[in-house]
């Protein structure tokens, strides 16, 4: 029986050294791409950031219609992606341009 034991536990800790995970940003690029809020995210990206071209602002209007405008946000799918992993309240309509003004 403590021979079982002691190859269960051996076997833990190599699993665990093969297959360790890290958690938060692992690279210097990736910690770079994290922000806290908007007014971080905005100092670099004064704009914003949208997934594609085609992206288009939501705007939600007082009478409670939505219109979509023209963003003049960087395209940039990766930075999006990079950014809203870390953080989801950078886009908070879910419109696919996080931080946009």
């Amino acid at each position: 029986m403590k021979k079982l034991v002691k190859i269960s536990a051996a076997t833990v800790i190599l699993c665990s050294t093969l297959f360790s995970t890290t958690v938060g940003p692992t690279t210097q690029a990736e910690a770079s791409s994290t922000y806290k809020n908007c007014t971080a995210f905005n100092k670099k990206y004064p704009y914003g950031v949208r997934k594609s071209t085609s992206t288009k602002n939501r705007v939600k209007k007082r009478s409670g219609g939505t219109v979509y405008e023209r963003s003049y946000a960087k395209v940039s799918a990766s930075i999006y992606k990079k950014a809203t992993r870390f953080n989801s309240d950078l886009d908070r309509d879910k419109d696919g341009i996080a931080c946009e003004r």
